[in-house]
């Protein structure tokens, strides 16, 4: 088989530092996997052969292509073996640049890895640091639950579970049926966490951000597959998570049936 990779994609090299550093973490504790940089710069210049020199200068396996982010990000799983994606997030980014909080959730928007974003000069995390994941009453992806558990196994995470307190009965027995599911998920594997109850039934997420303050939020970003008009229309809620004024580092997973777990 051959090496998972955690690719650190940058598109401007005052982002390289955080991002490489970032990845180099993740790749030395998710069971000391390979590291690489990506970058994609657009054929406008009509120089399909350059290299930025400080690409060049990264100290790291990089890999310059031209064309388009979304198409390189599609094919992060396939064509370079990626586990994770790691970019930063910098809201003053102009508007088309990766790190910009909706260029990014528009290029990411293919993504069959999970993808780390990381708010510009955010040093990287020190085992022990916490890790957030939210629960409510609708179905959860598994992956969530999949990739909190290496961030406890591998990362020596504290995880906490936060979720809403339901007045409704119904709802309440589905969020338990829902925390049933995590301790099946995680008993085997002798992971513990905490829970937090959180002051709202809405945008728990964002709840979780501003009640737990953890060092890492774990999210599922909207499914496009279950959208309607009324959704079109309204901000997506993961665009309030990269702006929000904590500036945490937030760990985004596409609602895919194809979406790439880590082999251990």
């Amino acid at each position: 088989m051959k090496d998972q990779f955690v690719i650190a994609c940058i598109d401007r090299p005052d982002d390289a530092p955080t991002a490489l550093a970032w990845a180099a973490f993740f790749a030395e504790h998710l069971r000391h996997k390979s590291l690489a940089v990506l970058h994609v710069a657009s054929d406008v210049a009509g120089n399909n052969n350059s290299v930025p020199s400080w690409l060049q200068g990264i100290g790291a396996p990089y890999i310059n292509l031209h064309g388009q982010w979304n198409t390189a990000i599609e094919g992060l799983p396939t064509a370079f073996n990626a586990i994770l994606a790691v970019t930063v997030v910098d809201s003053a980014a102009p508007r088309h640049c990766l790190a910009h909080p909706k260029e990014l959730l528009r290029q990411f928007g293919g993504c069959k890895v999970a993808y780390l974003c990381v708010p510009r000069g955010c040093p990287p995390p020190v085992e022990g640091f916490a890790s957030c994941l939210t629960f409510t009453h609708r179905r959860e992806g598994k992956e969530k639950l999949v990739w909190a558990s290496y961030l406890t196994r591998f990362c020596h995470s504290a995880l906490t579970i936060a979720h809403p307190a339901y007045r409704d009965g119904d709802l309440a027995r589905r969020l338990q049926n829902n925390i049933r599911f995590a301790d099946k998920v995680y008993a085997p594997q002798n992971i513990t966490y905490r829970t937090a109850i959180l002051s709202r039934t809405t945008r728990t997420d964002q709840a979780a951000l501003e009640e737990v303050a953890p060092n890492l939020l774990i999210a599922l970003t909207t499914d496009t597959r279950d959208r309607d008009i009324v959704d079109w229309l309204t901000p997506r809620p993961e665009l309030s998570l990269l702006r929000h004024p904590s500036h945490t580092p937030l760990l985004l997973l596409n609602p895919r049936d194809d979406l790439y777990i880590l082999c251990d």
